[in-house]
C-alpha cells in the first residue's frame, strides 16, 4: 500500500495557516470518504476537514493545538 499525504487545505479566502483543533480519527483507525477526520481552527472559526477518499490514518504529524501553513502535511494515510 502506498502512503499518501493529507495536507491542510485553504478553507477560507484569506486563510494562510490553520490550527488542528481536534483529530476525530486516531492513528491506525479507518475512515470513509466524506467522513470528518479533523476539526481545523482558522480565523476564529472551526471548520470540518472531510476525507477525500476512504482509507486508514497512518501517522498524525501535526497534533491538536498545533498550527501549520496551508498546504503543509498534517498526516499520512493509506487509501483503501
Amino acid at each position: 500500500f502506498m502512503e499518501k499525504d493529507i495536507t491542510l487545505p485553504r478553507l477560507g479566502e484569506t486563510m494562510e495557516k490553520g490550527t488542528i483543533s481536534k483529530w476525530l480519527v486516531k492513528e491506525n483507525e479507518t475512515f470513509e470518504r466524506g467522513q470528518t477526520i479533523a476539526e481545523i481552527e482558522s480565523d476564529k472559526t472551526i471548520v470540518e476537514l472531510p476525507a477525500l477518499e476512504s482509507g486508514k490514518l497512518v501517522k498524525i504529524l501535526i497534533n491538536d493545538g498545533e498550527e501549520i501553513e496551508v498546504g503543509g502535511v498534517i498526516a499520512t494515510y493509506q487509501a483503501s
